[in-house]
């Protein structure tokens, strides 16, 4: 299943789907700020801050070529563990030294989950993989942390 650029705004979110990107040769052509309102448009992490004021997220997109040899982010797609590593790819920084801060973002929804405290508090995580095709990006689905079969510290 496809949806077109035009139709973007008024779409829901499908697994497999694709959402197709503008045919305008820049930013502006990218799905997910008509997919999902208030999405940042670049980077691996596009992040939304609730309305209320708390400076906790409302939701994280999780946006992934699964082409890095070095860093494979994977989808099994049988059990539905979603093997993502991150956001920093440069030797000799600190793991959660980024510009995005999404390795931040991970660790402290993985320290929600380990804590087993406010939960309430995780946002949502939207995972979406780049087709290859312009623009174009597919919706893999939504991901929580944790596995019960994987250990907290993995």
């Amino acid at each position: 299943m496809e949806v077109r650029f035009e139709d973007l705004e008024n779409s829901d979110l499908i697994v497999d789907c694709i959402y197709k990107g503008g045919t305008v040769p820049n930013i502006s052509s990218e799905p997910f700020h008509k997919l999902i309102p208030g999405c940042e448009n670049s980077g691996g992490f596009r992040k939304k801050l609730r309305e209320d004021g708390s400076k906790k997220y409302a939701y994280i997109v999780l946006y992934t070529s699964m082409e890095e040899l070095e860093w494979p982010d994977f989808l099994e797609e049988e059990t539905g563990i979603f093997r993502y590593y991150g956001d920093n790819r440069q030797p000799g920084r600190t793991l959660t030294d980024t510009k995005k801060k999404g390795n931040l973002i991970l660790e402290q929804a993985f320290e929600l989950l380990n804590n087993g405290k406010n939960l309430k508090d995780m946002p949502p995580f939207f995972v979406f993989k780049k087709t290859g095709e312009g623009r174009d990006v597919q919706f893999l689905g939504l991901a929580a942390p944790g596995n019960p079969k994987i250990s907290p510290d993995k």
